[in-house]
């Protein structure tokens, strides 16, 4: 069948899809089995904005606990907007995707400025602040305004697409317009008289039944309120629709991240005022994973050659990178600066890649660790050394690594307070085996 007479089909079944019989018996069945969440038990626009972006790209269980102590600290646009971008990552720290966190602080200040604090009722406002999309808007304006805006994500394009028999991959543009087309006919025209709360009801209805019921795989039709409706379980297509997009190809990489302390680049007559065992730490740049938060300095092994054990150990462009950065971003007295043995291995994943990530001090380091010093979060970024002032000045990184500045900003960290800063989730890993080894 060509592709336009898919999606002829398809449109045609939606056209005739009966919505007024089936959103009875989907009512019927979210009263028995839909979910509750705190965003749902009190969905102010705001809750609700901020679970829809903190349930982008994570679980909703994860979620949970994130939700309940961010809107405990930021319980409306006014409180966020007024935090600075380092608090508000804090709380975001372990969630991912950070860029999210980012865009609803400025969300929030732009809501401050333009819409006097309240999240804005319209479909256009919404969409013009940072981090919401038409997705993101529609459960803003559904959920939290009960408004009849449709709503479009996995849950439900995966059941609409089914309920359509929609033999396309859903996320092509003619697809997504049969679709959304669809999701909007469940709900009343915006003029028509409507119960308190349907469009809410209903929304939440067809996600909670694209979760629990129209599952990726082996959906359970048998217990489906829709089931005499689905195009897909008449024609049996249940393993065939949706039409999934080819994954992307996953590439494995080898990083390497360093446990550098002040000792090991500072010269000996210059650390008299100074914590030797302090940690660097760098901030991540705009361009970067996991802009913003901090994290320790880490390289990817370039040549396949030594990307097999540790043999990167003796890679000089790896030594080269290195030592530009410490000599020209951090300040350090020129020398070859190599990385040392392994001490650990992370392996994770971050968007296509596949990281095996080794943590390494540098060589030579012999720094022993004492007692940590107890300082204050983020206190002054550099504690400057009366013998030596000119060195170890924070300040905008002069030279470039592989073409960009590796930080955005660098801090001598005492190991008791690696903790308190927003660190990347390796990172969090890497504070905490160094913290161990501390002890």
């Amino acid at each position: 069948m060509a592709v336009s007479e898919d999606a002829v089909a398809a449109s045609l079944r939606g056209d005739a899809f009966p919505f007024e019989r089936a959103r009875d018996a989907l009512l019927q069945w979210f009263d028995r089995r839909g979910r509750r969440f705190p965003w749902r038990d009190n969905p102010t626009p705001y809750r609700v904005w901020v679970s829809e972006i903190m349930l982008q790209q994570t679980t909703t269980q994860t979620a949970l606990g994130y939700f309940e102590r961010f809107l405990a600290r930021f319980p409306d646009p006014e409180a966020l907007a007024s935090a600075s971008e380092e608090e508000t990552l804090a709380l975001w720290q372990g969630l991912g995707y950070y860029r999210r966190a980012k865009a609803l602080r400025n969300a929030a200040i732009e809501i401050m400025e333009r819409f006097d604090g309240r999240v804005p009722e319209r479909l256009e406002d919404l969409t013009s602040l940072d981090g919401i999309g038409r997705y993101c808007a529609g459960a803003i304006l559904s959920f939290g305004f009960d408004l009849p805006f449709a709503i479009l994500e996995a849950n439900t394009t995966r059941l609409h697409s089914r309920l359509v028999a929609l033999e396309l991959e859903p996320t092509r543009a003619l697809s997504q317009r049969i679709l959304w087309r669809f999701a909007q006919n469940w709900l009343p025209a915006e003029s028509e008289p409507r119960p308190e709360n349907l469009c809410r009801k209903v929304n939440a209805a067809l996600t909670d039944l694209g979760r629990l019921v129209c599952q990726p795989s082996n959906p359970l039709c048998k217990e489906c309120p829709l089931a005499n409706w689905c195009a897909t379980n008449e024609l049996g297509l249940q393993d065939r629709i949706p039409l999934l997009k080819k994954r992307a190809t996953i590439t494995s990489r080898v990083d390497v991240a360093l446990w550098i302390s002040r000792a090991d680049v500072t010269p000996p007559d210059a650390l008299k005022n100074a914590a030797p065992e302090d940690v660097l730490l760098i901030r991540r740049p705009e361009y970067a994973l996991w802009a913003g938060l901090w994290d320790f300095p880490r390289f990817e092994v370039i040549d396949p050659a030594f990307k097999e054990g540790e043999r990167w150990r003796n890679d000089p462009e790896l030594s080269d990178r290195l030592s530009l950065f410490l000599e020209e971003e951090i300040g350090a007295p020129p020398a070859q600066y190599r990385p040392g043995a392994r001490l650990t291995l992370f392996r994770h994943s971050v968007t296509r890649y596949r990281i095996e990530l080794s943590l390494c001090r540098l060589q030579n380091a012999t720094i022993s660790v004492d007692a940590p010093v107890q300082r204050g979060l983020f206190d002054d970024v550099e504690r400057i050394l009366p013998s030596a002032p000119e060195l170890f000045q924070a300040s905008e990184p002069t030279k470039k690594v592989l073409g960009k500045p590796l930080a955005k900003e660098w801090r001598w960290v005492p190991i008791s307070s690696l903790q308190e800063y927003p660190l990347s989730s390796t990172g969090v890993k890497i504070a905490q085996f160094i913290q161990k080894k501390a002890r």
